[in-house]
């Protein structure tokens, strides 16, 4: 390719291209060096020709479809107006999301089934015929006479030595095999399978991009499958629930890739749209949590309330309702396949809590639950970031190694050993405590029974067969220890989720509770408190079980909405609805009094992109992911209005914006040295950023444009490294005159410039200095923004810069809860520590602490 780039002053200068640098960009190789950007040789000869006039006709912006980085957001206003609304896109569309609900129930089921028949596994073999159990249950549907548990089966023996020399041994031999698997699947196979997923999810429909490939791909899904059926089957305290989420969105993202990118078959494919993918991502996770739970409303709910989501809640609301039925609708089939004549038409946890419906005095206990699920959501997610610190985890692992006397590289395994070895130890005791966590949540939601027989299911009794006094301290052992293993074994590199055990803890301090008060309804003969009739008791414990499962699901989510619907769909308490409201409520208010944030994005907040947190080595040194070490970059008020909004202090942006001199701009005319190939390869690889504003120079701070480190680095790949010394002058489209002119002028002093052409960002939306931060919030909230310049307010003919921010500098603010604000100093991560009192000045200090000080109600409104 020939051409040649002319000077400004029309002369022409013509020169060789020996060796094309090649850009290598690494972010998943651990413990690379600081620079991520970096040149190789290649062996082309190119020549270039051009005209500084036609570098400066380009356009400013490609029409293509964008490249984006990982750790960065999309363009949401670009992938948008991308989206085609012809019927063969509609058509794709909707085949995606149907064949990936009827894929998704499926596997749903056959997650199910194995997980529980593992589990019971460890315990015995019914040996009835099938149509007298279901193979969904085995061990709590068995008849009692008719379940074989390991001693009677190899000895006849059902004495208690036998039970803890033969059943012991097997139970904790099939635990450790289950568990350990699971664990290598983790550590040695894929990492990113681990935990529930959750929070990776929110970030991903909000825009950010994940290695969606590869965290939402075909590998990840199978091994996230395998792990999960071993998790759970291994008796440890972690729930499905939650994971279902990542894997319905993998079975999408896949079958997206395959439908609408084309990637299977001759056809060839569109490009992606990442705006499109997130709307389908949307509707799976909708999708995951309703045959999670057997609740398609609720499940669309969960989206609706808990996901942000730059598409209309219409929009997601249909796509993922018509998902979640198809989906619902495929986990019932297999069930009635699976479980033929012995199938039931009911519930997931159905609940019969007799002719009765509750009393307003019982309100009293109703509010109760709902004061612990709050205390329960705020105290877990306190003790579980205590156990995720880095520094106690290696300490947990070099003391297990040292006692091992193994490599310290076993110290995550012996981590997992340890922690499954001390579950069934203390699960083994109880027989109730070993059933899978589905089918307790099962038991305390039943009515104990006046009449049993011989040929009872073998699970029926546990609650029942007792005294209260017994059954309370049963209920007490297991609620303390299900509330430690729970907050430390979510956090290990296992993968599981915290759904189902919030359930059964809420569910067990509900059902205990409930039994306290049928105790004082039969010592205080009441009126107001009837006793209990032939046929049911107007105290009922197994309603309380509801109540307090759903209080304690809001404390640990935040969530209102979906958790009611999600109850009384799974339960079909529908007579139940309102104290479950209640609980859900006073739960929601006293959580959101003792913290803002739930369980996912504390998690996010603290362990994801964090120094020393998956993203940094070791040693805490950084790697060149860009983004790195900023946070998430999430900004969403969905769930702050009352807590952290309503506290912002009254100020204007500069009180949040980096000023001027803080921001790493490129500059038109560099003031001190003209800009050469090797000093903005440094320049690049200096820094962490994504993108940068380009002015003139600092001394004449007129803002042009923005470009993206991925557009700089294109670019300079053009250049010769022979010319990696000679000046180098930005061509650009559409400058201002004043630019245009010192752009001429620096030419003319520098002679035979290398013309680099960018193609540059213009911002859509600018605001002044003087601007209220509030505004600046809800701008990045509502419009989706990613960056904002602000500008000064003295400008009289052209945009001179003041000041910048991003999201992942304005999530930091909100993640401390504005905290630094008042500080002397605002340490935003992204850039360089600036003082405050420089920023805006004494004066402005301390009226911003009278602010702070003042609970401002036209900010809650």
């Amino acid at each position: 390719m020939n051409s040649s780039f002319s000077s400004s002053n029309g002369s022409s200068s013509t020169y060789t291209i020996d060796e094309i640098p090649t850009l290598i960009y690494a972010p998943d190789r651990p413990n690379t060096s600081h620079s991520a950007y970096s040149t190789t040789t290649s062996a082309s000869t190119t020549t270039t020709t051009t005209t500084a006039a036609t570098a400066r006709a380009l356009p400013s912006s490609s029409t293509t479809s964008p490249t984006y980085e990982e750790n960065t957001y999309i363009n949401w206003s670009q992938e948008t107006q991308r989206i085609s609304n012809l019927p063969s896109s509609l058509s794709k569309k909707w085949t995606t999301l149907v064949l990936s609900a009827i894929i998704l129930g499926y596997i749903a089921a056959i997650i199910n089934l194995i997980s529980i028949s593992l589990n019971d596994l460890k315990k015995g073999i019914c040996l009835s015929n099938l149509d007298a159990w279901s193979i969904f249950n085995p061990y709590s549907t068995c008849p009692a006479n008719e379940w074989y548990n390991w001693s009677r089966l190899l000895t006849g023996s059902t004495a208690v030595w036998s039970r803890i020399l033969i059943n012991f041994p097997i139970y904790l031999i099939f635990a450790v095999l289950f568990a350990m698997g699971a664990s290598y699947l983790t550590i040695n196979r894929e990492h990113l399978i681990r935990q529930s997923g959750i929070p990776e999810i929110k970030l991903l429909i909000s825009g950010f991009n994940l290695n969606v490939g590869k965290y939402l791909g075909l590998h990840t899904l199978l091994f996230k499958i395998v792990g999960l059926i071993l998790v759970v089957s291994s008796g440890l305290w972690l729930g499905k629930e939650g994971p279902l989420v990542h894997v319905s969105c993998c079975i999408f993202n896949i079958i997206y890739e395959l439908i609408i990118q084309g990637k299977f078959g001759t056809g060839g494919g569109t490009k992606p749209n990442e705006a499109v993918r997130r709307e389908i991502l949307s509707a799976a996770t909708a999708t995951g949590i309703s045959v999670a739970f057997n609740s398609p409303i609720g499940g669309v709910l969960f989206v609706l309330e808990s996901m942000p989501s730059y598409f209309s809640p219409t929009k997601i609301m249909w796509n993922s309702f018509v998902a979640a039925t198809i989906a619902i609708i495929g986990l019932t089939g297999f069930s009635a396949f699976t479980d033929g004549n012995n199938f039931l038409e009911q519930d997931l946890f159905q609940v019969n809590f007799g002719n009765f419906s509750w009393l307003f005095l019982e309100v009293i206990p109703f509010i109760a639950l709902g004061v612990v699920g709050g205390l329960y959501g705020y105290y877990f997610t306190k003790l579980n970031q205590i156990f995720q610190q880095r520094t106690l985890r290696k300490k947990v692992q070099s003391l297990l190694v040292h006692a091992a006397k193994v490599d310290p590289k076993w110290g995550p395994f012996l981590e997992v050993l340890a922690i499954v070895v001390l579950t069934t130890l203390l699960n083994f005791p109880l027989e109730i405590s070993k059933l899978p966590l589905s089918s307790y949540l099962i038991l305390l939601f039943k009515q104990c029974s006046k009449d049993a027989s011989d040929g009872e299911a073998n699970a029926e009794d546990f609650l029942c067969s007792s005294s209260n006094g017994v059954t309370v301290l049963k209920l007490l052992y297991i609620l303390v220890q299900g509330f430690g293993l729970t907050a430390y074994t979510f956090g290990i590199d296992l993968p599981g989720g915290v759904l189902m055990p919030s359930l059964v803890l809420g569910a067990t301090t509900g059902r205990l509770l409930g039994i306290v008060t049928q105790v004082l309804q039969s010592r205080f003969n009441w009126e107001s408190l009837s006793t209990c009739t032939e046929k049911s008791c107007v105290v009922s414990p197994s309603s309380y079980a509801v109540i307090g499962a759903a209080a304690f699901m809001t404390g640990i989510t935040k969530l209102t909405m979906c958790v009611v619907v999600i109850m009384f769909e799974m339960t079909g308490a529908v007579s139940y609805v309102l104290p479950i409201m209640c609980g859900v409520v006073t739960s929601k208010f006293v959580n959101d009094w003792l913290t803002p944030s739930n369980i996912y994005d504390t998690w996010l907040q603290n362990n994801f992109n964090r120094r020393g947190q998956g993203f940094f080595s070791t040693d805490g040194s950084a790697t060149g992911m860009i983004n790195e070490g900023k946070g998430t970059g999430i900004v969403s008020f969905s769930n702050l209005t009352s807590t952290i909004k309503s506290k912002l202090p009254d100020v204007t942006v500069q009180a949040l914006m980096v000023p001027l001199e803080q921001v790493k701009c490129l500059c038109l005319v560099n003031e001190h040295s003209p800009y050469t190939a090797e000093s903005l390869w440094d320049f690049v690889n200096d820094d962490t950023h994504e993108g940068y504003p380009i002015i003139i120079n600092y001394s004449n701070p007129v803002y042009i444009g923005y470009v993206t480190k991925l557009e700089l680095v294109s670019k300079l790949q053009t250049v010769n490294r022979e010319d990696s010394s000679e000046p180098i002058s930005f061509q650009i489209a559409n400058l201002p005159r004043t630019a245009l002119s010192m752009q001429l002028h620096y030419e003319r002093k520098n002679n035979n410039c290398i013309h680099l052409n960018l193609s540059i960002e213009a911002s859509p939306f600018y605001t002044n200095e003087q601007s209220p931060a509030i505004l600046i919030l809800e701008e990045f909230e509502k419009l989706y923004l990613n960056h904002l310049v602000i500008l000064s307010t003295n400008n009289v003919d052209n945009q001179i810069m003041a000041g910048f921010i991003d999201r992942f500098i304005l999530a930091n603010a909100i993640n401390d809860k504005f905290g630094k604000l008042v500080n002397e100093l605002a340490d935003f991560e992204a850039i360089n520590e600036y003082d405050l009192e420089t920023a805006v000045g004494d004066d402005e200090v301390e009226m911003m602490d009278l602010r702070y000080n003042r609970k401002s109600i036209e900010l809650i409104t």
